[in-house]
C-alpha cells in the first residue's frame, strides 16, 4: 500500500475486532498512532464494539478513560458489542448508564438491546423499551423495529403479543418484510394459531410482497406437524419448490414422533430414496434425523435396499392446493 491513511488503518483495525483478535488490534491501533495519526470515532468504535463482542467491560472502558468523549454511535456500538457478545447484563447496565447521562437513545441503540431481552427471557425489559419507543416518539411504521419487537415478543413466549403487534402494524398500513413475517409465524407456531399462520403465509405474495424463502415454509411445516396435522405437512413437503432442509425435515420428524406417525415418517424417506422430493443428497440428511428416533439400524437397511433402485423423476412443482390447506 502506497500510503496508509487513517482509514486504511482502520479497515485492518476493525478486520481484527470482527475475528475477535482484539489484541492485534490494539497493536494497530498504537502503531496508528506512532505513524503521527489521530484515530476518528470509526477507529475508537472499531475497538470498543471489539472489546464488548469479546465480553471484556474492563478493556471497553478504558478505551474511555483514555480521553475519548462518547457519543451516541460509541454507545450504541458498545451496547450492539455486549449483546453480540452474550452479554446482556452489561448491556443494560450500559444502557441505563447512557440515560442517567442524559444521552438520548435512538432506533439504533432499540434494535441493538432488543436482542438482549429474549437472551434473558425478559418480557417486562422487553415491554419497556417498547413504551420508550412510544414515548419518545420512535418512527414505529419502521419495518425494521416493528420486526425487532415481534422476535423480542417472540423469544420472550410472549406470542399473543408478537400477534397483537403485527395485526396492528397491518392496521396500520407498515408493510411487512421477510424477517417480520418470519417472526410472526414463529409465534404463530409456538402459540397454536394455525389457521392465522396459515393464512399469512398463503398470503405473503399477494399481500405483503415477499417471496416465500425455507425458513417460512419450515414455520408453516412446524405449526401443521405441532398441531397434528402431519398428512398436511407432508403434502406441503413434497409440493415446496426447495430443497428439504434440516429445519423442515426436524419440524415434520419430529411432529411424526410425537403423534405417533412412524408411517408418515418412512413413507418421507421413501420419496426421497425414488427422487420424488429435490435435490440429491437429501436422504442421507433426511434418514439422519429420523435415526434420532431410535430407527438408525433399519433406517440404514433401507438406505441399502432402496438406494440402488433409485431413480430420477420429474420434479414436482408446486401448486397452491386450496382443498388441502383451505383456510376457515
Amino acid at each position: 500500500m502506497a500510503k496508509r491513511d487513517i482509514v486504511s488503518w482502520t479497515s485492518m483495525i476493525s478486520g481484527y475486532c470482527n475475528v475477535g483478535k482484539i489484541e492485534e488490534a490494539l497493536a494497530l491501533f498504537e502503531r496508528t498512532k506512532l505513524e503521527g495519526l489521530e484515530p476518528n470515532d470509526f477507529t475508537w468504535n472499531a475497538l470498543i464494539s471489539g472489546y464488548a463482542r469479546k465480553g471484556d467491560s474492563d478493556g471497553a472502558f478504558s478505551l474511555l478513560r483514555e480521553g475519548l468523549v462518547p457519543d451516541l454511535v460509541t454507545w450504541n456500538a458498545m451496547i450492539a458489542g455486549f449483546v453480540q457478545g452474550e452479554r446482556a447484563g452489561d448491556a443494560f447496565k450500559l444502557f441505563q448508564d447512557m440515560l442517567v447521562l442524559g444521552v438520548k437513545p435512538n432506533l439504533v441503540t432499540v434494535a441493538g438491546l432488543l436482542p438482549a431481552c429474549g437472551m434473558i427471557s425478559s418480557v417486562q425489559r422487553g415491554r419497556a423499551i417498547h413504551g420508550l419507543v412510544y414515548r419518545l416518539e420512535f418512527d414505529i411504521s419502521n419495518a425494521f423495529i416493528a420486526s425487532a419487537l415481534i422476535d423480542m415478543y417472540s423469544e420472550c413466549g410472549s406470542f399473543k403479543e408478537a400477534r397483537t403487534l403485527f395485526e396492528r402494524m397491518h392496521g396500520e398500513g407498515i408493510q411487512a418484510n421477510d424477517v417480520t413475517l418470519l417472526c410472526v409465524l414463529s409465534a404463530c407456531s409456538h402459540s397454536g394459531y394455525v389457521e392465522k399462520g396459515l393464512e399469512i403465509f398463503w398470503s405473503m405474495k399477494e399481500r405483503y410482497m415477499v417471496d416465500r424463502k425455507k425458513e417460512h415454509y419450515a414455520c408453516v411445516v412446524d405449526i401443521l406437524s405441532r398441531s397434528g396435522r402431519l398428512v398436511d405437512a407432508y403434502e406441503l413437503v413434497k409440493e415446496m419448490p426447495i430443497e428439504v432442509t434440516k429445519s423442515i425435515a426436524g419440524a415434520f420428524f419430529n411432529g411424526c414422533m410425537i403423534h405417533g406417525r412412524r408411517d408418515l415418517a418412512e413413507k418421507m424417506i421413501d420419496d426421497v430414496t425414488r427422487g420424488d422430493l429435490q435435490k440429491p443428497g437429501s436422504f442421507a440428511m433426511l434418514s439422519a434425523i429420523y435415526a434420532t428416533s431410535g430407527e438408525r439400524k433399519e433406517v440404514r437397511n433401507n438406505m441399502k435396499k432402496k438406494g440402488k433402485r433409485r431413480r430420477s423423476l420429474p420434479v414436482v412443482r408446486l401448486r397452491r392446493r386450496t382443498s388441502l390447506l383451505e383456510l376457515k
